[in-house]
């Protein structure tokens, strides 16, 4: 079952992807990217209540300290990398960000070694491995079909790997420590997200007072929100699941290779960014990675 769950988080989030890319033209600012993402907060918090509604257990909402701690860790790393990801995805090869995210995966399997006592084997250290020598390969991918990467995409990226691994960790987190009601985790982690992003949003529209583009902005891409905010929900909803049911050392891996794959193929097909020879053989040594983490 967890490859069942992973599978579908992995197709929610191939279709958030594609949205970002496409509101990515749109989104010109950081102010717009921070509005955006609050609306997608607060549809999400609006899915985890209906979703608990639905299940009658909106009593579960009477949370102790472990829980507040824990998705307000979940919280903040969301909204740093939901901000980031739409700003870094302006600045170079969509499928970039789904390299340094690869690299990110780095901080949930040392973390879960240390604190769960989750040890990689041989085979995954050298399925890991093969994983980063494709990132390194594909890295160059975006200097041929993009300019080359300032110093500035490079830090976003950088930090949307930081961002996301923490995310992937509170998950284990919560399921290692609290093991409770995967909605609520969802359900607080958005709240927690949406306030961190209402500040900042607040703080630049006080250096920033032009008013009269959200409106503008919500109509041509409103839709794309919309779907955004549900694949967001349910992209953590059963990646969460499956932490569950998988370790660490295959369910990160496998989550994000997987995705690598997914956004080079979904870059060609949609974004028409070309896949070179080197981007292949990027392809194919993440196959071969995965292979070898999960059937040796």
């Amino acid at each position: 079952m967890g490859y069942i769950f992973l599978f579908i988080a992995l197709i929610c989030g191939a279709a958030k992807g594609f949205c970002g890319k496409k509101t990515s033209g749109v989104i010109s600012e950081y102010k717009d990217a921070l509005f955006t993402n609050v609306i997608r907060m607060f549809l999400c918090i609006i899915i985890g209540l209906v979703m608990l509604a639905m299940q009658g257990n909106i009593n579960l909402l009477n949370v102790d300290t472990p829980v507040i701690l824990i998705t307000f860790m979940s919280g903040v790393t969301t909204s740093a990398f939901v901000v980031l990801w739409l700003l870094a995805v302006k600045k170079g090869a969509y499928m970039m960000l789904d390299v340094f995210t690869t690299i990110g995966v780095i901080i949930p399997l040392t973390l879960s070694s240390i604190f769960f006592g989750e040890v990689m084997r041989p085979n995954q250290w050298i399925g890991l491995a093969v994983l980063l020598i494709a990132v390194i390969i594909m890295c160059s991918y975006n200097n041929q079909i993009k300019e080359k990467m300032s110093l500035s995409s490079l830090a976003l990226l950088i930090f949307c790997g930081i961002s996301c691994g923490l995310t992937d960790f509170s998950q284990k987190l919560y399921t290692k420590a609290v093991g409770g009601n995967i909605a609520v985790f969802s359900f607080y982690t958005y709240v927690f997200s949406a306030a961190v992003l209402i500040i900042l949003y607040l703080i630049e529209r006080i250096k920033n007072p032009i008013r009269g583009t959200e409106g503008v902005l919500i109509k041509r891409i409103g839709i794309y929100v919309i779907i955004m905010a549900i694949c967001l929900f349910a992209n953590s909803y059963f990646k969460t699941l499956a932490a569950t049911l998988l370790t660490s050392a295959k369910l990160y891996p496998l989550n994000l290779g997987a995705s690598l794959i997914i956004a080079s193929f979904m870059s060609s097909i949609f974004f028409k960014e070309k896949l070179t020879p080197r981007c292949i053989v990027g392809i194919i040594l993440t196959f071969i990675g995965l292979l070898i983490m999960n059937l040796l």
